[in-house]
């Protein structure tokens, strides 16, 4: 079983060409057993044939095996011998015919192919000497001078390099170029394979995580994501293998500093179903900047439903609470009672002592009278020197007694009034509030430092 490693990294040049060299001898081979089973030219060593065809399968399952251990220098090295071995063959055959001369153009389309111009000439140059050597010697060249054989070779065969090292040379410049783009891209691109494991990636997600791409493609892209976005990951990996398409999927995937950074990802199915294609952009200051803005926006919100001087609910905060109460009272068939409570001569107070004495006064009693209340109930900055408390399952006994003790505690030598009222199950907020406003103005009529209770609306 391969490693991960094996699985998703490219397999080094090195390994590459040995292959394939390997596959030229083991391909040699099968091309002197065809031609020695097929009708040939009668005058051989045909016992030297099959020994050295025997010999060259065998170096090519030693090579093929070996591929991974083998260097640069020895593949060139077997290379050379494979044309040595082909001149050989010719010569054993007897004739310089052109069955194993195929191996002479294998073995030039494979050096044109893996090695730059300069090393293919190299191996080019090689194989003529030999084969211009074979040429001399052999018993016939098949109707042929030795020279016009030999030049038809050199001819064909560097044209053939000619060619495909110049299709060779384009395509490299065009991934180069492919690659330079790839490798620019602030984006992190990627590719990874149905393992789950990552097969490219550009310098971005070095830039971005501080892992080396080696060190990316080691382990299972899902096992660096965040437990508690795996899950969702899982599924939208498998969506994509049933070709479907990721637009907007965002995750967070764990940097090698440890920290969690937010990827935004788009994402589709190679044509081949063999590779996934991804993009990933690292939102994480984005998402820190929403995640600031919605802070702000919710401190915002709350200090819109609070009373700056007294920090109580101010009336925008009783506009949303009062409605809800009377909901939960209407389901419940709990009464609701609501008092208004007015600090008692607050103009004169603030005439005598000045506005900053009056917000103290104000400051003091907000903090007395919450203490005084139960913590289900709620006391309201209703607007200047007037206060709202919201006593829900509270009737009106209970709801005089609760008053009662919060304008015993009135701080600071003063004195209020309060107005107390029922709500009757039926009446809106502001008719609620008109008569707890009528009951408190006629605590007031009455010579103040007083509870008065509305009555019942009338229906």
């Amino acid at each position: 079983m391969a490693t991960p490693q094996n699985r998703v990294s490219i397999a080094p040049p090195a390994r590459t060409h040995a292959r394939a060299t390997a596959a030229l001898l083991v391909a040699g081979a099968a091309l002197v057993a065809i031609s020695l089973v097929l009708p040939h030219p009668s005058g051989g060593d045909e016992t030297a044939l099959v020994l050295t065809a025997l010999a060259m399968a065998f170096a090519g399952g030693v090579v093929w095996l070996a591929a991974g251990r083998i260097p640069a220098i020895g593949v060139h090295l077997i290379l050379a011998g494979i044309t040595a071995v082909t001149s050989l063959l010719i010569y054993e055959s007897g004739i310089a015919a052109g069955q194993y001369g195929t191996i002479f153009v294998w073995a030039t389309l494979i050096t044109s192919l893996y090695f730059p111009r300069r090393l293919a000439a190299v191996h080019l140059a090689w194989l003529l000497l030999v084969y211009g050597v074979v040429l001399l010697l052999v018993e016939s060249t098949a109707g042929y001078s030795p020279l016009t054989r030999w030049l038809f070779t050199l001819i064909s065969l560097t044209v053939v390099m000619l060619l495909i090292t110049s299709i060779v040379a384009r395509r490299a410049r065009a991934d180069e170029r492919a690659r330079h783009f790839f490798d620019l891209s602030r984006d992190m691109l990627c590719t990874a394979n149905m393992d789950g494991y990552f097969v490219e990636l550009n310098d971005a997600w070095a830039h971005y995580l501080g892992y080396s791409l080696d060190e990316l493609r080691t382990v299972p892209f899902v096992e660096r994501v965040h437990p508690d976005d795996r899950e969702r990951t899982e599924a939208e990996a498998a969506g994509l293998f049933e070709g479907g398409e990721t637009l907007s999927f965002e995750n967070r995937y764990r940097a090698k500093d440890g920290s969690w950074h937010w990827l935004r990802w788009s994402s589709q199915l190679s044509p081949d179903e063999s590779l996934i294609y991804a993009r990933a952009t690292d939102v994480t200051e984005l998402k820190e900047i929403e995640a600031e803005r919605e802070e702000l926006l919710d401190q915002v919100q709350k200090l819109a439903r609070r009373d700056s001087l007294t920090g109580l609910p101010n009336r925008r905060a009783l506009e949303e609470q009062l409605p809800q109460a009377m909901a939960r009272a209407r389901r419940s068939g709990e009464p609701l009672s609501v008092a208004i409570i007015d600090i008692d001569h607050f103009k004169r107070y603030n005439d005598t002592h000045g506005h900053l004495a009056g917000d103290e006064v104000l400051r003091v009693c907000a903090r007395e009278w919450d203490g005084v209340l139960r913590g289900e109930d709620t006391l309201v900055r209703f607007g200047g020197e007037e206060f709202l408390v919201l006593l829900p399952d509270t009737d009106p006994e209970q709801a005089a007694e609760i008053v009662d003790r919060l304008r015993q505690q009135t701080p600071m030598e003063q004195t209020c009034s309060a107005g107390l009222a029922l709500w009757d199950s039926a009446e809106n907020v502001d008719d609620l509030l008109r008569r707890a406003d009528e009951a408190l103005y006629l605590a007031k009529a009455s010579g103040r430092d007083q509870l008065a209770q509305a009555e019942l609306a009338q229906s």
